[in-house]
Parts: structure tokens; sequence; C-alpha cells
């Protein structure tokens, strides 16, 4: 079982997924609702998703947008933001792969842009630098407010998932705990 906190087009809500008896099924309940099975079938391309709800199949298509994403399902546009400890005194937010100070690769792709230099102040959510892959641009954002120390990627640049992109002294004392 795994249980997160996320604002949901602003309005923060608890998401809880429970893994089922294959692989790819399970269940989800938001808040206090009744839990709904789910199965992912396999998808085709990346950020696009095919579920099994139920007997409905659904598509959904999700992209990276600064710390959570927007999803698109059924012609509707969700926005999912992690409920940041920072921001509401609580423990660590589930899901997040990057530490404080550190912005890596959400994807495999290529470097097409880069747009701050070692001692730049960031904004939360400010572009940081573009990865391409399979002809999407995504844009790469800074988690938290700070200065950057650090910036591993150049134009031209091929990273993996993961991959170490840009460093930076966090604004928030608590960010790098």
């Amino acid at each position: 079982m795994a249980r997160w906190r996320f604002l949901l087009s602003g309005r923060e809500r608890t998401v809880v997924l429970e893994a089922g008896p294959g692989d790819a099924g399970g269940s989800v309940t938001v808040d206090d609702g009744a839990p709904v099975a789910v199965e992912l079938l396999a998808g085709t391309l990346p950020g696009l998703f095919s579920l099994q709800v139920g007997a409905r199949r659904l598509f959904a298509y999700v992209a990276r947008r600064g710390q959570g994403f927007e999803v698109t399902l059924e012609g509707r546009r969700f926005v999912i933001e992690p409920a940041s400890s920072a921001r509401r005194g609580r423990g660590p937010v589930a899901g997040l792969t990057d530490l404080p100070g550190r912005v890596t690769a959400p994807l495999p792709g290529v470097v097409v842009a880069v747009h701050v230099a070692v001692g730049d102040r960031v904004a939360v959510a400010q572009p940081l630098l573009v990865v391409e892959a399979m002809k999407m641009q995504n844009e790469v954002q800074a988690r938290y407010a700070g200065v950057v120390t650090a910036v591993h990627a150049t134009k031209g640049d091929r990273v993996e998932k993961g991959g170490l992109l840009v460093e930076y002294t966090p604004d928030d004392p608590e960010a790098g705990a």
C-alpha cells in the first residue's frame, strides 16, 4: 500500500494505491471514497496510459508539470501537485524522487536548452532546462527557490532518466534537511 497527499486541481486529497495480485492491477482510493479497481494496460507512447476501470477502458495522457503532473482523462484536465511538506509542515512527500537542491532528468533524452548558470537565483517552478524525448520537449523546473551551484548538462547532451542535471542551494532551510 502506498499513501500520498496531493493537490488535485488546487484541492488537497489523500490518494491510496493498493497493489492487486497482478503486476499492473490494484485499487485506487481518493480521500474517504470507495476503492476503485484499476488495471494498467500496456502503453504505446510515452505518457499515454490505457486503464481498465471496471468494464470501462480509459486512456490518460500524463505530462510532467513543475513538481507535479498534468493528467488528461476523457477530455478533462487535472493538475496534480505534491502537498509539499515545506508548505504544510508534514513529513516528506512520497513519489518525488529529487532531493532538495538536486534536479534530475525525468526521462531519457537530449538537452535542447539550458536556462540557468552557476550563481543564478531560481524560483519555484522556474524552467531550468528542456529535455527532448521522442520529439516532445519537457521543461525541467526547480522544486524550490534557491541559488544554482552547479549545472551538469549543456545543450546537445544525452541524459538518462535520473541523471543529475542541476544542483542548487534551496532557500528553505527545511528543504535541505
